[in-house]
């Protein structure tokens, strides 16, 4: 049988339990503490690298330039539209074609704004039915090249203000079949822009 413990050793046990539960609600207690202690250091006039700075003037920490009138490398300028770069397209080709007769098309892109255009780069796609014979740059400097699927796209770089590019694209008429088909050239730029809706020409032409 067991034994049944005395007084002396139940107030022991008493004590015992008491001393281990102070132990570990001052352990709690100690976690508690230091957490709101590491917040309210963190937290303070002086704040840290965590923080977004309001408006003081200087900014830092998280910027990577000073804020002033001259900004930065870090800052984009806003461009004014009227100091912007401005692609415009412009097409002209034949208004009909015959069976199997060759023609030319002209697409020229040109800078009309005041800003330099960089990454200038223009997509041409030819009239259905009408195959592609020939291509050149007849004018200005920029890289014509056929794709897969038939198109003519043109890499430019960068385009100075008043300067163009032009593409000529010599095509062949079907030897049979009719209608109106089209040629479209689009041009971009990652250049702000004045105007966009000039980055677009379209040429019909009529299959006899």
């Amino acid at each position: 049988m067991f034994s049944r413990p005395n007084r002396t050793q139940r107030h022991r046990t008493a004590r015992h339990r008491v001393a281990a539960a102070a132990i570990v609600t001052t352990a709690v207690a100690g976690v508690s503490l230091a957490l709101a202690g590491q917040a309210s250091a963190a937290y303070g006039p002086d704040y840290g690298d965590a923080w977004v700075k309001g408006n003081t003037g200087h900014y830092s920490d998280n910027w990577t330039k000073t804020y002033d009138k001259h900004y930065g490398d870090a800052w984009t300028p806003r461009v004014p539209a009227q100091s912007r770069a401005d692609i415009a397209v412009s097409a002209s080709g034949p208004a009909h074609i015959d069976h199997d007769q060759e023609q030319l098309w002209t697409v020229r892109i040109t800078n009309s704004g005041k800003a330099t255009a960089h990454s200038v780069r223009s997509v041409t796609t030819l009239p259905a039915g009408i195959e592609h014979r020939a291509h050149r740059i007849s004018q200005g400097a920029g890289h014509a090249e056929l794709t897969g699927d038939g198109r003519v796209v043109v890499t430019i770089g960068a385009l100075k203000p008043g300067q163009s590019v032009q593409l000529q694209i010599a095509g062949r008429g079907p030897s049979y079949g009719g209608g109106t088909v089209q040629l479209v050239t689009k041009a971009t730029t990652a250049s702000a822009e004045q105007n966009t809706s000039d980055n677009t020409a379209t040429v019909r032409t009529r299959i006899a």
